[in-house]
């Protein structure tokens, strides 16, 4: 399947990632027979436009990861990505952050297929999924704990 990517850099220190976005997008896709389809907007901003946003539309006034915003029509929506968030995390998990980066673009994609992750059942789903799409990346499940 050919996805229509849109990506916008809105903020400055995003290293060039078109080529993880489009091999992102395809993994996931492929887990489904007839996935919803149209063009994919990708925002790769910073923590102080997402907190906007996330006030705005969610009412939660601080910065987050990921946010998606299906549309309708020939548009299957947004996925905006706050670099800072995303280094911190990546820090923290001890992953790299094109793995991180690699998890959130499924996850917001899977979001704009209707997915969610409001109940334990319905994030157990979105996180198989999510599982399966990064392993065939090479990515290990990044809910797996390590108790080391």
């Amino acid at each position: 399947m050919t996805h229509i990517i849109d990506i916008a850099v809105q903020s400055e220190g995003w290293p060039s990632c078109e080529d993880l976005i489009e091999r992102a997008v395809t993994a996931v896709s492929d887990k489904f027979e007839d996935p919803r389809a149209g063009e994919l907007s990708v925002v790769l901003t910073d923590d102080a436009q997402i907190q906007v946003l996330n006030r705005d539309y969610r009412g939660k006034d601080k910065a987050t990861n990921v946010l998606s915003f299906p549309q309708t029509g020939l548009l299957l929506g947004d996925i905006i990505l706050a670099q800072e968030t995303l280094r911190r995390e990546a820090a923290e998990k001890d992953v790299s952050f094109d793995a991180h980066l690699t998890h959130l673009i499924i996850h917001g994609w899977l979001h704009l297929q209707g997915f969610d992750h409001l109940t334990d059942a319905t994030a157990e789903d979105m996180e198989s999924i999510e599982i399966d799409a990064l392993a065939t990346l090479g990515i290990d499940n990044p809910y797996q704990v390590n108790d080391e």
